[in-house]
């Protein structure tokens, strides 16, 4: 009797319980159903009836603007003022070239973005201009967040701080007739720049790593170092003309314009002799090794970014800039030896263990950074043909279900974002830091030892490396930036829904 009574209140309790839960997720789905209601125009306008930018990442972040960072200037510099929106240069985002569509992006990437922001230290023996770089200098530190500039170097800081280097020397080059610092100079130009883009929240090592050096801002080994001699072997009409306005699909790889003027040049000053008083001999002889030519590009850069002023020599240099970044993989391939005996020595290797090796490799290499979609296509092929090398025969991309985006930085859930072959941003608001993900879909990677060139294949930028399928219709499906409500209001959504599914 006592037993029969325990198990009837057990019922009872259950039965509260049972009612409890029912009502708690009766409530939680009248929520999902509010927050899906104020999302249902969403989707078919964006903000204030405008369509909205697809396929941007969003990562929370909270920054000062410039003109908080202290009131009082350091020396020989002005503390830049901006607008309230923090690190927000007057330059609109690239955006997606003519018949490639974004993809709407995944969920927020998981990077922790903290500042620290603080009054700069400058020496005081720095000929720049700092005032004039302002621009300039808050866009290349937008570019460089701490520690956000871990995952986005090789494709989007490294880029920003090369060309800040070259629209730097060439301001100076204006007044003081020089396209290089002396060796004094150029350590100090390069701490004080460091300082101050640190203070303006970029990484503090940016320096280490972009592999940049105060060389960098020296005319190194080319013999040619003023403007006037510069000026005296080239012709200069024909210099600005074909690089005041840089095409980054025609000059990566059909009419590389510019960049065949700036080597044309630089060829010429890397054998011209200069002597003792600084004047031209009219002799040549030839460079010594590469590194003279390398140098002398450096410094014809120089003098084209002085002509077409701050603005317009970042984004020229950054068009140029982006072609040679697209030509290699960043990524760094550790010992893939236990891929190689999972799944080598057959031609149909187990998709159990082979996948699940292959898979375990990949995870550390999605750690390391992201990258453009063409960089995704050189990595691809550079694995590939290393595990060929090895015995691996079989397209293990296929029977694994490996996707471009699968070898580059993954988001919440496992989505993987490919950043654009065109030069891009990171652009900093109210709401924090986003950027722009393209060839977000499942695009399969090609089991191939090589890239074809010759090949007619899909791309971004011109002439494809590797065949690759249309991108589908976005149909004006859209995300929503600059509204911090949708914005919310999209991520408690979707958290909400990823707490129904696992309960």
């Amino acid at each position: 009797m006592i037993l029969e009574k325990k198990s009837r209140r057990e019922i009872r309790r259950m039965k509260g319980l049972c009612c409890g839960y029912s009502r708690l997720s009766r409530s939680v789905l009248f929520l999902i159903f509010w927050l899906l209601c104020q999302l249902q125009g969403i989707f078919s306008k964006g903000h204030h009836g405008h369509r909205s930018q697809p396929g941007h990442q969003i990562i929370q972040a909270s920054f000062l603007s410039p003109s908080q960072l202290a009131s009082s200037p350091a020396p020989s510099f002005s503390i830049p003022t901006a607008p309230p929106t923090a690190f927000s240069p007057s330059y609109e985002p690239s955006e997606a070239p003519s018949g490639f569509l974004p993809i709407l992006a995944p969920s927020p990437l998981e990077i922790p973005v903290i500042t620290n922001p603080t009054i700069p230290e400058l020496s005081g023996l720095c000929p720049f201009n700092f005032t004039a770089l302002e621009d300039v200098l808050i866009r290349t530190a937008g570019d460089c967040p701490a520690p956000l500039a871990l995952y986005v170097g090789s494709v989007i800081c490294c880029p920003q701080l090369e060309s800040l280097f070259q629209v730097s020397l060439g301001q100076y080059s204006l007044d003081s007739g020089n396209l290089g610092l002396n060796t004094s100079e150029a350590a100090h130009c390069f701490t004080d720049t460091e300082n101050l883009m640190a203070s303006l929240g970029a990484n503090t090592s940016v320096g280490d790593l972009c592999a940049a050096q105060p060389g960098n801002l020296t005319s190194g080994l080319c013999p040619i170092t003023k403007v006037s001699q510069l000026e005296e072997i080239l012709n200069t009409t024909k210099l600005l003309e074909a690089c005041k306005s840089v095409d980054p699909l025609k000059e990566c790889t059909e009419e590389p314009t510019c960049q065949s003027q700036v080597t044309y040049v630089a060829a010429q000053m890397a054998e011209t002799l200069v002597d003792s008083s600084g004047r031209l001999n009219g002799s040549k002889v030839q460079p010594g090794e590469q590194q003279v030519v390398v140098d002398c590009q450096n410094m014809v850069l120089t003098w084209l970014a002085s002509q077409l002023g701050p603005k317009a020599a970042n984004n020229m240099l950054r068009n140029l800039i982006s072609c040679r970044v697209n030509r290699e993989c960043p990524l760094e391939f550790g010992d893939a030896m236990p891929v190689a005996k999972t799944c080598g020595c057959s031609t149909a290797p187990s998709n159990m263990t082979c996948c699940k090796a292959l898979d375990s490799y990949l995870l550390e290499v999605q750690q390391q950074m992201l990258i453009t979609n063409l960089q995704a296509l050189r990595c691809v092929t550079s694995l590939a043909s290393m595990l060929q090398n090895m015995s691996v025969s079989a397209d293990i991309y296929s029977l694994c279900g490996i996707d471009l985006k699968d070898f580059s930085l993954q988001g919440v859930g496992g989505q993987g974002c490919l950043l654009s072959s065109l030069p891009s941003d990171i652009v900093s608001n109210v709401t924090g830091i986003d950027f722009t993900c393209d060839l977000n879909d499942n695009i399969a990677a090609p089991w191939s030892r090589s890239l074809d060139t010759n090949a007619a294949a899909y791309s971004v930028c011109g002439q494809p490396p590797v065949a690759l399928p249309a991108l589908p219709e976005t149909s004006g499906a859209s995300l929503f930036i600059g509204d911090p409500t949708r914005e919310n209001i999209f991520i408690v959504a979707s958290y909400i829904l990823f707490i129904i599914v696992i309960w």
